[in-house]
């Protein structure tokens, strides 16, 4: 079963909630992990040593430092970190999931004001509220999914060039009820105020559409990946009608990545926007192929990359780890 991780904590409930805020995560992970593993600082220290040069002049001293938050490591040292950490089986271990996923929540004050300086194109305009006047539902099991599967069809018609979105409500009804897709909405007062929907799809499928060999819209039954198995989130649509909300989905999917990476290789994103590669700059994915579309008059961008590079990249290390 996948998981969603939806809550509708402001950030002052959750500080309350946590009981304090978190200084030093990568820091609290590593203690956490290396706990977890029943390892001295002194064999945290070999074991790190030995997984890169780059820590090969680290010492117990620096260690403690880094755990206890008095110093910090560089960027680089600090991806390396979460790196170990991951290959090391640290989500296994609930504090260091617990403090990793309090760090992707803590991603929404940081999102939203990046939405509301530069990601214009990918918002609407309406006036913000206060975060408890919306609900964010699961679209396959909300009653009122036909109504939000219009709207998005209505927007995501309106944000590409013409005769190129081509889903049926049909279609994508079908997709949303795949059991490994992530689709979720934001609603006020019956009122589609957002949405994030990804499909799982098999890697072989999503280096394809992501070089332009086959559309997107080509997708049939035959491509989608179970939950169980490791294949590609293909990133189809996303819309916030205000920086608020759509840091909010945000979130939740870096949330959903988080919690069911171990079934996760890449993610997709596949744009016939001229700001497509904008949208993603500097969070970790990459693009992979591009050109120009003569039929349609648009140009397009593939972009695929492993999911722990843009659950890790460095501007989301740099806001909240």
């Amino acid at each position: 079963m996948l998981n969603y991780g939806i809550n509708h904590y402001t950030k002052g409930e959750r500080a309350e909630k946590l009981m304090g805020t978190i200084r030093n995560p990568v820091g609290e992970i590593l203690t956490a992990y290396r706990k977890h593993n029943k390892l001295t600082q002194k064999e945290a220290v070999e074991a790190l040593a030995a997984y890169n040069d780059a820590f090969a002049s680290l010492n117990a001293v620096t260690l403690s430092r880094w755990e206890t938050g008095t110093t910090s490591p560089s960027l680089k040292k600090k991806k390396l970190l979460i790196l170990f950490f991951l290959e090391g089986g640290c989500l296994q271990c609930d504090e260091c999931r617990q403090i990793t996923r309090h760090c992707f929540e803590d991603l929404y004050s940081s999102l939203h004001t990046i939405f509301t300086a530069n990601y214009q194109y990918i918002i609407g305009n309406l006036p913000e509220r206060p975060l408890k006047e919306y609900a964010f539902h699961p679209l396959y099991t909300y009653y009122r999914k036909q109504q939000h599967i219009e709207h998005i069809i209505d927007i995501e018609e309106a944000s590409n060039v013409p005769n190129y979105y081509t889903v049926t409500a049909k279609l994508l009804e079908r997709w949303c009820n795949h059991p490994a897709t992530f689709a979720i909405i934001a609603e006020r007062k019956m009122q589609h105020l957002g949405h994030f929907i990804m499909l799982k799809i098999k890697n072989e499928v999503a280096r394809a559409i992501a070089n332009y060999e086959r559309s997107e819209f080509s997708l049939t039954e035959e491509d989608f990946c179970p939950a169980y198995e490791r294949g590609t989130y293909y990133a189809h649509a996303l819309y916030g009608s205000n920086p608020k909300i759509a840091a909010k989905l945000n979130v939740e999917a870096y949330l959903f990545m988080l919690d069911n990476m171990e079934n996760i290789d890449n993610i997709l994103i596949f744009s016939s926007r001229d700001d497509g590669r904008t949208i993603t700059r500097n969070y970790g994915i990459e693009a992979v192929a591009e050109g120009y579309d003569e039929k349609l008059k648009m140009k397009w961008v593939g972009m695929l990359s492993p999911v722990e590079k843009i659950l890790f990249s460095d501007t989301v290390l740099k806001l909240v780890f």
